[in-house]
Order: structure tokens, then sequence, then C-alpha cells
């Protein structure tokens, strides 16, 4: 699983890169990749557009990928689909979530309460609902068992600064969400935003393996 993160990593790298464009005198990369995949569209979802892309790309490495994925004994809709589910090696599934978080942006515009929400809700008491906060995937993650999938897994891209660090932020996450007990493994990988002076993009993946036990 460690190789498959790894991948995934240099990846995004790639996909930083290719989006090397200003759309609507903005710079997109990574940070605003539905600005790149789809500048016809005045709001794009980035996240989307990376779940796409990254599908696309895995294909390409030789990975059977689906994206867009109805979560079993979940009601269906939009909201209760995975992301990506990746067919492993050992004739397994791993069904991964990928979310972002922008705290450089929100930070920046005295927004922090919006950032805080979309990571943190509802593992901590008086932020506001969210309905795609990141810890509501795992949440529906939890929903996978054998012969559904073998692996559960999430992504998170993270966009931050040195005045607007998010380590205090991820390493409160992993306690809240119990990312830091057995059977979690994790990954992390980083580099300096080439579009944002003084702004850094952070991806860490999380994964666990199906225990017998859990089906």
């Amino acid at each position: 699983m460690q190789k498959l993160f790894t991948t995934i990593f240099r990846l995004l790298k790639r996909m930083d890169m290719e989006a090397n464009k200003l759309v609507r005198d903005q710079h997109t990369g990574l940070y605003w990749y539905g600005g790149y995949a789809k500048p016809e569209q005045k709001k794009p979802q980035t996240e989307a557009c990376w779940t796409k892309r990254l599908a696309e790309l895995l294909r390409e490495e030789g990975y059977q990928v689906k994206d867009e994925t109805q979560y079993p004994g979940l009601p269906k809709g939009r909201k209760n689909r995975c992301d990506l589910v990746i067919e492993l090696s050992d004739n397994g599934k791993l069904w991964l979530e990928i979310k972002g978080a922008w705290k450089s942006y929100w930070y920046s515009r005295k927004k922090q309460s919006i950032y805080k929400s979309y990571l943190f809700y509802p593992l901590k008491p008086g932020l506001m609902e969210k309905s795609h906060a990141t810890a509501l995937d795992l949440e529906k993650l939890e929903q996978i068992r054998p012969p559904y999938g073998t692996c559960t897994g999430l992504l998170l891209i993270g966009f931050d600064s040195m005045e607007y660090p998010m380590d205090n932020d991820i390493t409160e996450f992993i306690r809240l969400a119990g990312l830091d007990n057995s059977p979690w493994e994790s990954a992390y990988d980083g580099w300096d935003d080439a579009y944002r002076d003084g702004e850094r993009v952070r991806c860490w993946g999380w994964w666990r393996l199906i225990k017998v036990m859990d089906k």
C-alpha cells in the first residue's frame, strides 16, 4: 500500500505541474485544479476534477480504477459515492476518499471557522455543519466490508504557508479521528507551491486493512 500512495503522490505532483495556466487572472495548479480542468465553468469543483484526473493517471500506471462508486448499504446519491475504488495486486480493493483543505485561503480571508468545519466537523463541538467534511468521509468508509473491499483510505490534500501552517491541525485531526491507532497506517509528501510565493502543497494518506472480524 505504501507503494500505491507513493505513486499517488507522484501523480499529484504531475497534476500540479500540468495545471500551469492562468484562468481569469488566477493561477491554477493543484490548488485550483478545477479552474484548469473546466475553465468554462464559473465555479468548477476542484476535488471532483482531482478524482477524475487521478483515476485517468492511475489507469495509465496499470491500475484498474472506478470513480464515483456507490457505497453499499447507503441511500443512492452523489454524496454517498466513494471517490476512487482501486483494484490491488492481491485481488483486494481499496476504497479511497479524497479531500482538500485550503488553510492559507480561508485564514487569509479571516474565515477560519469554514476551514475548521470542513476539516473537523463533527469531531469537534461548536462547528458549523458541513455535509462534505473530511471526518464524514471516514464514517462512510466504515460501511465497507468484504467482498466489496479489503482496504479503506483517505487522501487529504492541504494548502498552507509558513504563516498559516497545518501541522497542529493535522495532529489534532489524527487524534480525534483515531488515525493514530492500529490498523491505520500513513504516508506523507509535500512541496512548495510553484504558483504562490511562500505557500505549500501538503499530501497525507491514511489506510487500513479490513480485518476478518470487521465482516
